[in-house]
């Protein structure tokens, strides 16, 4: 049984991570710094090692006797000091890699991000669009550096993606901000609600990083991953909140504007040190919803074989059904 080492194994991503290889028959070592948290992950052919990989030390100890590596720990979130995104996301992967060549890993699998596609529309985005110039925000600029780090380095084979709008049971970034701005100030609406979303439910993106780690093709490839479903974003709202037995309040926002007060909040943020706190609008949250981005993800289905196993329709009565019994557990 091949040993599969999985970091960032209790976060959103890596659970499923860890579900979906061994129900495909590999033995994983899941891999954070709660001890709490990983012990949730506790079954047959799941071992727990807790460790922070910004520990290089404690990176190439976990590696030891694994056959691959998924890297799926970051420090992922849209505000914060530039140190601590370098720090973990450039430093940390770079310790994953020194783990990787040190115990002679067959391949290592990175999680990327298609952040650095933000900014403009794109109905057709290749992952020949990369754009390394994108610092819209700190998060970006480091998983830029990060990835260029893998790809720039001939010693640990790697392969790696760029998953799209993660979402499902689990998920505190995408689904969860949608349902509490509605309930408090609305959804924002721009471009007359024309804007154009690509979603991932979760498990289509642990499925891509196993067939990653799998195939021959993939060897030194980076694959964009969505669903392959793109809708307006109001189509999409609306077939959630169906569900989810809501009523959607939309807000209609001028893109130009709302971008220049995200960015006026961000320069008083920034003067004043204000870190541990998000301002109310980011420069990225304004592109994330005012700017239709569609993904090809062509190559994925022709090198990788990937075909999404779940679609966001399903997506949507599974995150039903689960956010109605949190409801009725707090009363």
């Amino acid at each position: 049984m091949e040993k599969v080492l999985v970091t960032g194994a209790y976060g959103f991503l890596g659970r499923y991570v860890v579900k979906e290889l061994v129900e495909c028959g590999y033995h994983v070592i899941a891999f954070g710094r709660d001890p709490q948290k990983l012990a949730t992950l506790k079954e047959d052919h799941v071992d727990l090692f807790v460790g922070d990989f910004c520990n290089e030390e404690e990176i190439v100890r976990a590696a030891e006797g694994v056959d691959y590596v998924i890297h799926c720990g970051a420090l992922l979130k849209g505000w914060g000091r530039r140190e601590d995104f370098i720090r973990a996301n450039v430093d940390g992967t770079r310790n994953v890699l020194t783990a990787c060549e040190k115990n002679h890993v067959k391949r290592l699998v990175y999680t990327s991000s298609p952040s650095a596609y933000a900014k403009k529309d794109n109905l057709n985005i290749t992952e020949a669009d990369y754009n390394e110039k994108n610092h819209l925000n700190h998060y970006i600029e480091s998983k830029i550096i990060a990835e260029k780090l893998v790809r720039s380095q001939d010693k640990v084979p790697f392969a790696m993606i760029r998953p799209r709008g993660l979402c499902g049971i689990g998920d505190q970034n995408m689904l969860p901000v949608l349902i509490n701005a509605n309930s408090q100030i609305g959804i924002p609406l721009f471009e007359k609600g024309n804007v154009i979303v690509d979603m991932c439910c979760i498990e289509n993106v642990a499925l891509s990083l196993r067939l990653c780690m799998e195939k021959d093709e993939a060897l030194g490839q980076v694959y964009n991953i969505t669903n392959g479903e793109p809708q307006k974003l109001t189509q999409l709202v609306d077939g959630l909140f169906e569900k989810l037995g809501l009523t959607p309040k939309y807000v209609r926002m001028p893109f130009g504007l709302m971008y220049g007060i995200a960015a006026v909040l961000e320069f008083f943020y920034k003067l004043f040190g204000i870190y541990d706190k998000a301002p109310v609008i980011t420069r990225y949250n304004i592109c994330t919803l005012g700017r239709s981005q569609v993904f090809d993800i062509t190559k994925a289905k022709e090198e990788l074989g990937y075909a999404p196993k779940v679609s966001l329709s399903e997506m949507m009565e599974t995150y039903a059904a689960y956010y109605h019994a949190e409801q009725n557990k707090q009363g």
